[in-house]
């Protein structure tokens, strides 16, 4: 009787709503070996809990609210020291129940090798997350593992001097804890150039030169509200854990909406809308909250800007197509901000560079002192590089604007 009961229930499931995605997650080498205690992850607001490779590699994703056919984004496969190899996979696959979804990881000191290899490329382009970027059209790889069509942006990537040769540090900043939101693809706007690629290599930064342990660091590509929400709420959460001995770091490269009456400050989530701002995170809600644990220091660097503006200097689609001038947050607890732009002022991109304007000149900075500056030198210093290269960019200026309210801020590292 139970036997039969669970063959029903097997067949019933569909009726119910529920989708299983089989996968299999694969070490990358010739025999290609399964992969055991892999975690598996998609973003909450895919309603699938978190399962982990069996000794044979494979795994199963149960999908409650889902059905064949959609689209699932961002599937995160950790395991300490791999990497996924086969990045444009787990960024956005089709669900179905016919195949089986597969993951490759390499060790990530092999990372290069095996990319180049898997892509078939004879000379590794960059990757910013999945996609590479090659004349007009798209690329048809094939490789042993896989066969796939890649498709470019609408916007080329030039080689950047601040993504190569990221200094390293001996220091291990086990101190320090890290959010970046790096919002690009907006589902009811405009996207934000570069912006994935921006998270990205400041993530490497604080891994590499800053010296923050990889599991202190949490990325976040195209976050929604929710993600938003559940990210801060970590953060604050593990600096609270820590009774006042640590510091946190929160970086956002995206859209910032403005309320156009009280001109309240946003962030704004991939899923959000300009006219609702209640589908916007408020910065004077992350600071408030942030701010209300007992850190050592927080520290913010938000490239977006308020006024309404895109990074190319024109108007959010629901805008009324007047820039607004913002009211800056109002910092609490012990923190310190530097945001890309003033008030009424567009965060630009940095076209021959692949990042925004403000995230490049910070990197760069970074990279030049690998690492050793202070708040002081860095705000004077991406004051100073982003207003010349706004002008002679753009024609027109922008001013990133430091402010803190712990007294000796200026002479603050951030290791």
């Amino acid at each position: 009787m139970r036997k039969l009961l669970v063959v029903l229930l097997a067949l019933c499931g569909p009726m119910y709503g529920q989708v299983v995605q089989y996968g299999k997650v694969m070490e990358w080498s010739e025999q290609g070996s399964p992969l055991v205690g892999v975690t598996l992850t998609t973003p909450s607001e895919h309603d699938c809990q978190p399962t982990i490779s069996d000794s044979k590699g494979g795994f199963r994703l149960r999908f409650s609210e889902h059905h064949v056919g959609d689209v699932i984004h961002d599937i995160t496969a950790r395991k300490t020291g791999y990497e996924v190899v086969n990045v444009h996979v787990a960024r956005s696959w089709t669900l179905t129940t016919a195949d089986t979804l597969a993951i490759i990881m390499a060790p990530k000191a092999k990372m290069k090798e095996a990319r180049s290899q898997y892509y078939g490329m004879s000379s590794l382009m960059e990757l910013n997350g999945m996609w590479f970027r090659e004349g007009d059209r798209a690329i048809e790889v094939e490789s042993p593992i896989y066969s796939f069509h890649i498709n470019r942006y609408g916007y080329d990537m030039a080689a950047s001097d601040v993504d190569v040769d990221i200094p390293m540090t001996q220091v291990v900043n086990d101190k320090m804890f890290t959010v970046i939101v790096a919002n690009e693809y907006y589902q009811q706007e405009q996207q934000v150039p570069y912006a994935i690629h921006d998270g990205e290599i400041f993530r490497e930064y604080c891994l590499k030169t800053l010296g923050i342990p990889e599991d202190h660091i949490h990325l976040v590509n195209d976050a929604t509200l929710n993600n938003i929400r559940f990210e801060v709420d970590w953060l604050s959460s593990v600096l609270e854990a820590h009774h006042g001995e640590v510091r946190g770091i929160f970086y956002y490269a995206g859209h910032g909406i403005p309320d156009e009456v009280n001109r309240n400050a946003y962030l704004m989530p991939v899923d959000g809308y300009v006219g609702n701002l209640n589908s916007g995170y408020g910065l004077d809600d992350l600071y408030a909250q942030l701010g209300s644990v007992s850190a050592d220091a927080v520290f913010y660097f938000i490239d977006a800007c308020f006024s309404g503006a895109t990074r190319d200097g024109n108007m959010l689609a629901q805008s009324r197509g007047v820039t607004v001038n913002s009211k800056d947050g109002v910092l609490q607890g012990n923190a310190v901000s530097i945001t890309a732009a003033q008030g009424n002022e567009t965060a630009y991109a940095y076209t021959e560079k692949s990042h925004g304007m403000f995230t490049y000149y910070l990197l760069k900075k970074l990279k030049e002192t690998r690492g050793d500056v202070s708040i002081g030198e860095l705000a004077d210093y991406l004051n100073a590089q982003v207003a010349r290269m706004s002008v002679e960019a753009c024609s027109k200026s922008q001013h990133p604007t430091a402010t803190g309210t712990i007294e000796e801020w200026r002479e603050m590292k951030l290791r």
